[in-house]
């Protein structure tokens, strides 16, 4: 499989962690801050397993013994969790890498339990810094799955069928 390139995961990290730490570079966990400012003349595979931090950076398996992409836990100011996922998909019979931003919170608590409430405010507050983040993403040109689906519904009812 072809490695997402530098250009690309610097790119998508820095729009990430800019967004994600509105208070700048400084308030960014120092072992995920090399993400904000990745060195463009080092190999990717620097800032991938097994060379990056496993609790940073994982892989994301594929069939066999492939992988799919990679899962970057960056967080963000509220919440250590938040994700950028960068997965190859293959789309219209074309192989691209799509960046998304999974909240790793889809955990549900009863109504009764005592953080509900702050549970769901928590969970509100990720889907817009997803929504935020993802948005950003497509304008500086990277491929996330809303631009592949906007892409499909500009296309006319009978494209692409044989």
């Amino acid at each position: 499989m072809d490695q997402v390139s530098s250009v690309l995961l610097g790119q998508a990290c820095r729009t990430f962690l800019r967004l994600a730490y509105p208070a700048g570079p400084q308030s960014i966990p120092p072992k995920k801050r090399i993400y904000y400012d990745l060195p463009l003349d080092r190999p990717v595979t620097d800032f991938l397993p097994p060379a990056a931090p496993e609790d940073v950076c994982q892989v994301l398996p594929g069939a066999g013994e492939g992988i799919r992409g990679y899962a970057f836990r960056l967080g963000s100011a509220h919440f250590d969790h938040l994700k950028l996922k960068v997965q190859l998909i293959d789309y219209n019979h074309t192989t691209t890498w799509v960046f998304m931003v999974d909240t790793h919170d889809a955990m549900s608590l009863p109504a009764d339990h005592p953080d509900a409430r702050a549970w769901k405010t928590l969970q509100a507050s990720n889907r817009t810094m997803k929504e935020i983040i993802e948005q950003a993403l497509e304008k500086e040109g990277l491929v996330t799955f809303n631009s592949l689906l906007r892409g499909d519904l500009k296309k006319k009812p009978n494209d692409g069928e044989s």
